[in-house]
């Protein structure tokens, strides 16, 4: 009987190490996944920009070739850049945010996320906010995962709370 107490404590120890290197493992692939993700949305976005750009030049070259003002025109074109550049912003928040560390307000420094103070300038820092991103996934599509815009836990897909700090999905 000893003999097997031991071997079901020995297994026990074996599983519970198992499970936990498998949920680690996961929440660092997933972690990984998300920032690959994100790098790529980024490099979309610089795209757009690029294209922007050119869609502007070509526009004043016309206005002004047609003897107009050129203010106004190209308004909505630099409010379609600013919405991309908060976009790029947001998500190298959100890859800083998945390593621990963010980027200080005052000299942009990169430091520790739980940091009070910049260990560069010695601004006090406000807490993080990470804007949650809406995400429309089609009839064809399957989520797999939920990744907490708060602490960056990876979720199960039809979960409606972050089961580490309790973030609303």
């Amino acid at each position: 009987m000893e003999f097997m107490k031991k071997v079901e404590e020995i297994s026990k120890k074996v599983g519970d190490t198992a499970s936990n290197t498998y949920n680690t493992v996961a929440d660092k692939s997933g972690k990984l996944i998300e920032e690959t993700k994100l790098k790529i949305s980024i490099s979309d976005k610089e795209t757009d920009i690029d294209e922007i750009y050119e869609e502007i030049g070509k526009a004043i070259y016309t206005t002004y070739k047609s003897g107009e003002d050129v203010g106004k025109d190209f308004t909505k074109q630099c409010k379609k850049i600013d919405k991309l550049n908060d976009e790029i912003n947001e998500m190298n928040k959100k890859i800083l945010f998945n390593k621990n560390l963010r980027t200080c307000e005052n000299c942009g420094e990169t430091i520790p996320l739980e940091s009070k103070f910049c260990t560069n300038c010695g601004e006090k820092q406000k807490p993080v906010k990470i804007k949650e991103e809406k995400k429309v996934i089609k009839k064809d599509e399957v989520e797999v995962e939920k990744v907490c815009p708060e602490c960056g836990e990876v979720c199960e897909p039809t979960v409606k709370f972050c089961n580490k700090c309790g973030h609303k999905f």
